[in-house]
């Protein structure tokens, strides 16, 4: 959400030509679209899974030329990391390949993304060798073509290894007015995997994806995402703790998949399965409404409650960023329905005038309707997207209303907390330690 004014060998060559095709025109950009026709020649499985890949993992590195100077030499291979800078640092991701270089230049793969699965750029790249101020970097231009942050026009990346952490680092550098991110830092590490068929990997993670029974909340957002603990069929009687998970305004529109990014399902497919069902509804992107309106939680908790066996003692609703608004809002609307709200980089639009003014709408609800329901909000002391005083006048109000919030502040932190938060048990631990009369 944006509440700040702030809106990511000869023989080697031969077998990556016969595996890709570039798409469009050659230019003097630097780089191409690098489309991929076999996904087990360019990601290396991985032992155990066939769906599962090391992005770029199985593209050829050509061995060093015999008088190729060490420090250029120490470019070549698989590098993969992140854009630390905010709002949301490491939110892009990337994997560069760096197949060949010469004193002059050579050629390189890059995978650019936010969620691994949907990369926005895949190109084949041509870069040249620079030795100004005796240090080697490598560089090329690019025209971007939207991108991180909708980024267009004339671009230029550059990277140099550091000796001493062994990594490159580097940035882009873009026309006035035109961000995009950096500064890079790329390892060795071998992390960053995607899915052939991503749907499948869904399935094995008790991830579903479902359309509404009721029709008309399609107007909001054409379904959910569910996950189903380990146990939910075999045990036919039980009733089960349920997660309602807001979505931050990042994953808005018509893709389910990309919720499996944050939240608790990051914690299911980093670190074990949940004892939860967890439910994240879609949300369109549209005019009409900026964040989750109440009747559509409504209509949403109705359906959930009708379809799944959950314990009405032990429904638990956390969000982040723009859905983190929405836990405030509908804990407001419904004070009755839940046992804990966990809200992360999240404010009451009353107390954030930035935030009316972008078009979020609060409730008019005293504030003391939330007293005796606990609630947890988390904030980045370094957040400049919904900034940490906005967050706090919130907490302040509410506490004045006497209202129980207990409030972290994440030192070192930017915008992005749900990854922290999320894939620490004692969150879960702490929901579970709520339960209503």
């Amino acid at each position: 959400m944006r509440v700040n004014g702030l809106v990511r060998t000869a023989a080697s060559l031969a077998l990556i030509a016969a595996v890709t095709l570039g798409c469009g025109r050659r230019t003097d950009s630097g780089w191409k679209d690098f489309k991929i026709k076999d996904f087990g020649t360019v990601h290396s499985r991985v032992e155990g899974d066939a769906n599962k890949g090391l992005i770029f993992g199985a593209l050829p590195i050509a061995s060093p030329a015999s008088d190729l100077a060490p420090d250029l030499a120490a470019f070549l291979g698989r590098w993969e990391g992140f854009d630390l800078s905010p709002p949301v640092r490491k939110d892009l991701k990337g994997v560069l390949v760096i197949q060949s270089i010469s004193p002059q230049g050579g050629k390189a793969f890059l995978w650019a993304c936010s969620n691994l699965q949907y990369p926005f750029w895949v190109k084949e790249i041509r870069f040249t060798v620079s030795r100004a101020g005796g240090t080697p970097s490598i560089a090329w231009p690019a025209d971007l073509d939207g991108g991180p942050n909708g980024a267009r026009g004339r671009a230029t990346y550059s990277f140099a290894y550091d000796k001493e952490s062994r990594n490159l680092r580097g940035g882009v550098n873009v026309p006035p007015g035109r961000a995009l991110g950096g500064p890079f830092a790329l390892t060795r590490d071998r992390t960053f995997f995607v899915y052939e068929d991503y749907p499948r990997y869904f399935e094995s993670e008790r991830f579903y994806p479902k359309k509404y029974a009721n029709a008309e909340l399609a107007r909001y957002g054409q379904g959910y995402l569910v996950y189903l603990p380990e146990g939910y069929e075999a045990q036919p009687r039980k009733e089960w703790p349920l997660i309602l998970f807001l979505i931050g305004s990042g994953d808005r529109g018509p893709d389910v998949y990309l919720f499996a990014k944050n939240g608790p399902f990051q914690f299911v497919r980093e670190k074990a399965p949940l004892p939860f069902v967890i439910v994240a509804p879609m949300l369109d992107v549209s005019t009409e409404f900026r964040s989750f309106p109440e009747a559509y939680l409504d209509g949403v908790m109705a359906e959930i409650r009708a379809g799944y066996r959950v314990d009405a003692k032990r429904l638990y609703l956390t969000g982040l960023s723009m859905g983190g608004e929405a836990c405030y809002r509908y804990a407001l609307h419904r004070p009755q329905d839940f046992a804990a709200v966990a809200p992360l980089a999240a404010f009451d639009a009353r107390f954030n005038p930035e935030a009316a003014r972008e078009g979020f709408a609060p409730l008019a609800e005293p504030l003391g309707r939330l007293k005796g329901l606990p609630i947890w909000a988390i904030h980045g002391a370094d957040d400049i997207v919904v900034p940490l005083s906005a967050a706090q006048a919130t907490v302040d109000e509410f506490r004045k209303a006497g209202v129980r919030v207990d409030f972290t502040v994440l030192e070192g932190r930017d915008h992005d907390v749900w990854t922290d938060t999320y894939l620490d048990p004692k969150f879960y631990e702490w929901l579970s330690s709520h339960r209503r009369p």
